[in-house]
């Protein structure tokens, strides 16, 4: 038996058929919430699975994506633990926002107040010892730091995981904003693991999803692929200026191009920042920024911005790609750009340590028409 993308599809199909849902290419389809899902096996060997699920709607702008793995005792029972899990946790929680049940209230503020509805998952437990009835455990610990977080996105999905192997030699806990680990949070939800009294392996796995309402949604006029076809657009017009020698010309030559003066200075500004948390190991990077917008300076995390993620995405995808003609001396170049590694440079000449070494926020000046977005 083959354990590729065509046999998840229809394994999905085949459980999800009570609600009429049908394959069309390489996706499944629930018309009954207005969702598709398309898997990719990353890994099905060894009695290990690893399934990712890109989840779409046409409700959405952007896409849901959900990496699921299990082992099991042959390769069968871990794809089938795997989506299971997939089921039971990501898809359990998309389908109740769809459908609207069981919503909590939450507000943000990010540029102006956001209104949210919040669907909690089940908490998927491995080993009875930790397994949990009140789904609000997480949340009403982690909210008031995610609620910081979030900015003027249409949707948010949050990933709790916590593990304790029950011998003290391995702990671990994690929480992902729109699939960003955030160490702070992540930090968090390990001390919550520590409290565990289990004997043996456990562990816990949770979605959050959050949905703006209507009224507070602020509408940006890009999606996440937009920004991407635009890093990648935006890095192929540096290769040009950088081999004519005219990268002090870039940001004008980009503003010309994308029509776009604010997106423009995003790319500009965040691209080498995206490259140094790439290139540079064990220094940890802040979670927000600085812009000095007409002489005031704006603070914000990077999970808020509609922009950084979607950019670092881009930049792998170029990457992944391989569209440049020479990539590797465009990167260099753009490293040698950004302030990042000036700064972690400048730290280790006066004798730090790179192991550990904590940045400050980045500041960047932008123009007087500058829209934080």
């Amino acid at each position: 038996m083959v354990f590729d993308n065509q046999y998840i599809v229809e394994d999905l199909r085949k459980c999800y058929a009570n609600q009429g849902s049908f394959v069309s290419g390489d996706r499944v389809i629930l018309p009954s919430v207005n969702v598709a899902i398309l898997p990719e096996v990353y890994q099905a060997k060894d009695g290990m699975a690893t399934i990712g699920y890109h989840i779409y709607s046409p409700e959405w702008k952007n896409e849901i994506f959900e990496l699921s793995s299990a082992g099991g005792k042959d390769l069968q029972t871990a794809v089938g633990m795997a989506q299971g899990g997939f089921m039971f946790g990501m898809m359990e929680t998309v389908q109740a926002m769809m459908k609207d049940i069981n919503a909590r209230q939450a507000d943000s503020d990010f540029l102006g107040l956001h209104r949210w509805k919040v669907y909690l998952g089940n908490i998927v437990a491995i080993n009875k010892e930790v397994a949990v009835d009140n789904i609000e455990i997480y949340w009403n610990v982690l909210k008031d730091e995610i609620l910081e977080r979030i900015g003027n996105q249409e949707i948010c999905y949050i990933k709790i995981y916590a593990a304790n192997s029950g011998d003290g030699k391995f702990i671990t806990g994690e929480c992902r904003i729109n699939d960003i680990r955030i160490d702070s949070l992540s930090k968090i939800a390990e001390e919550m693991a520590k409290t565990w009294k289990n004997q043996r392996f456990a562990s816990h796995k949770q979605i959050f999803l959050l949905r703006q309402e209507k009224e507070t949604l602020k509408e940006y006029p890009y999606s996440d692929a937009d920004i991407a076809d635009a890093v990648e657009k935006s890095l192929m017009l540096y290769e040009k200026v950088m081999n004519d020698g005219k990268e002090d010309l870039y940001l004008q030559a980009l503003t010309e191009f994308l029509q776009d003066k604010s997106l423009a200075q995003d790319i500009y500004n965040f691209v080498p920042e995206v490259c140094a948390e790439m290139a540079v190991q064990d220094v940890i990077f802040s979670e927000s920024v600085k812009l000095n917008i007409r002489g005031h300076i704006f603070s914000f995390y990077k999970t808020q911005s509609a922009t950084y993620y979607p950019i670092f995405n881009g930049v792998i995808r170029v990457l992944d790609r391989d569209i440049l003609k020479n990539t590797q001396k465009v990167f260099e170049s753009l490293l040698r750009s950004g302030a990042s590694v000036d700064a972690i440079q400048k730290a280790l000449d006066n004798g730090s340590k790179q192991e550990n070494l904590l940045l400050t926020d980045m500041l960047f000046n932008v123009t007087d028409d500058y829209t934080v977005r």
